[in-house]
């Protein structure tokens, strides 16, 4: 709870829920709080850097998400598979005197 208002398990969890922790020193002490539940002491080491043996465990080489050749945005381009934006078109006799839906079934587009 942060000034009454529900913030584990709400929407409020993925925003910064702490207003000016430098002026509201409840504030100040729910983030100290906060990110000491994370066990700093246990992930860095008296210099403030990540542990070796936590280091250890990112991954190398192409296993790194912008080296994977998967992520990088170049290296596996292909052409997308695309259906002809034809067959769903509308005929317009003139602007503005049809109305037409489209959906999405199983992945074809479907006119209404």
């Amino acid at each position: 709870m942060v000034d009454g208002v529900q913030v584990e398990g709400t929407f409020h969890a993925h925003q910064v829920p702490l207003s000016d922790p430098a002026t509201h020193p409840e504030h100040l002490k729910m983030l100290e709080d906060w990110l000491r539940s994370n066990q700093p002491e246990e992930l860095f080491d008296e210099q403030g850097r990540l542990k070796p043996e936590l280091a250890e465990l990112a991954p190398k080489g192409e296993r790194r998400m912008g080296a994977n050749p998967h992520a990088n945005g170049g290296s596996l381009l292909r052409d997308l598979r695309m259906p002809d934006f034809r067959e769903s078109a509308v005929d317009l006799p003139s602007p503005g005197c049809a109305a037409s839906v489209t959906r999405m079934c199983s992945g074809v587009s479907c006119a209404m």
